[in-house]
């Protein structure tokens, strides 16, 4: 979605891949060292093929050593599913195909 910044899912998700990275929650951003990002990655399986974004490429703002995770929750009533906004879209090339 490119009206969408961040990575969006189920609270539950997000919440998994970020404490996974070791980040924590300060003013409803999730936080972590910018160091501790190096190695680090997250993957999406779509349609059999895995996009993956390294820990950097996660990161959304930097600010002295810290980062800012492109991360967010997101609970739909129609049940769980993702918004790959721009924190996926600036990696991978995307194509919409719209038709009438």
């Amino acid at each position: 979605d490119s009206g969408t910044s961040l990575l969006a899912g189920p609270t539950e998700d997000v919440q998994k891949i970020a404490l996974a990275l070791g980040a924590s929650v300060d003013g409803g951003m999730w936080i972590i060292s910018c160091g501790s990002l190096d190695g680090a990655s997250v993957a999406f399986n779509l349609g059999g093929k895995e996009f993956s974004i390294n820990g950097r490429e996660l990161a959304i703002v930097e600010q002295q050593g810290t980062c800012v995770l492109g991360l967010s929750p997101m609970d739909t009533p129609t049940g769980p599913q993702w918004i790959l906004g721009d924190v996926f879209m600036r990696k991978f090339y995307v194509t919409f195909d719209y038709q009438f």
